[in-house]
C-alpha cells in the first residue's frame, strides 16, 4: 500500500477553538490549514496587510473569517469564500468549481497542493439525526498500484475525527474511497471523476 499525505507530521487546525464563529468556520480553518502547507502561499498568508490588521486575533483562520465578514462576503457561500481568500492574499490564487476532474486533484496532490472540498457527512460509524453540511482539507490518498484509483482519501477534518462522530483530532483521517465518493459534493454525481474543490494556484 503507498501512502501519500502532504499533511503527514503537521499540526491539525481544529475549528472548535476559534474566536470568530467556531462552529461555521469549518471554510476559512480548511483554507488556512491547507495553505500552510504551502511554504511560498503561506509566506504571502502571514505578510498580507488583512492578515496584520487583526493582530487581535491568535490563530490564522479568525483572521481570515473576520475578514470576510468585514467585508460583508458570506464565508458559507463558495464563491463568496474564493473571493474574500483572494482579496486577502492579494491574488488569484484560490479557483472554486462545481466540477473539479478527479485526476487533476490527484495531480494536485502528487505535487504538494491539497485542495478543499465540501460534503454532506451523515456521521460515522453511528449516523447524526441531521447530516452535516462540511468542508475538510484534503490532503492526501492511499492506493495500491494507481494513485487515480486510490483505496482510501485523507483528509485534515477541522471538527474532529470525520470517522469518529468528529470525536478527536481530525488530523489525517483517512475515508474509503467509497464513503468520500458518497459524502464529498456534487452528492448527485457517484463516480468519483469531479468534486466540488478550491484549489490552490502557486504560479
Amino acid at each position: 500500500m503507498e501512502i501519500h499525505n502532504i499533511s503527514a507530521g503537521k499540526d491539525n487546525y481544529s475549528q472548535r477553538n476559534n474566536k470568530v464563529r467556531p462552529l461555521s468556520s469549518c471554510n476559512t480553518t480548511s483554507l488556512a490549514m491547507g495553505t500552510s502547507y504551502i511554504p511560498s502561499l503561506w509566506n504571502i498568508y502571514i505578510n498580507s496587510p488583512t492578515y496584520k490588521k487583526y493582530p487581535q486575533f491568535e490563530q490564522p483562520e479568525d483572521r481570515l473569517q473576520q475578514a470576510l465578514l468585514d467585508w460583508g462576503l458570506n464565508p458559507e457561500n463558495h464563491y463568496d469564500l474564493m473571493k474574500g481568500y483572494n482579496r486577502f492574499m492579494e491574488k488569484e490564487i484560490d479557483v472554486f468549481s462545481t466540477s473539479a476532474l478527479f485526476s487533476e486533484l490527484v495531480d494536485d496532490l502528487l505535487s504538494g497542493k491539497p485542495w478543499v472540498g465540501s460534503g454532506t457527512f451523515p456521521g460515522f460509524p453511528n449516523p447524526v439525526k441531521t447530516p452535516l453540511g462540511h468542508i475538510v482539507c484534503v490532503v492526501g490518498l492511499a492506493y495500491e498500484s494507481d494513485p487515480y484509483k486510490p483505496s482510501s482519501i485523507i483528509i485534515d477534518d477541522p471538527y474532529g475525527d470525520t470517522m469518529n462522530n468528529w470525536q478527536g483530532s481530525g488530523n489525517d483521517v483517512a475515508i474509503p474511497w467509497d464513503l468520500f465518493v458518497k459524502w464529498m459534493k456534487p452528492l448527485e454525481e457517484k463516480t468519483g471523476s469531479v468534486f466540488w474543490a478550491h484549489r490552490l494556484k502557486t504560479a
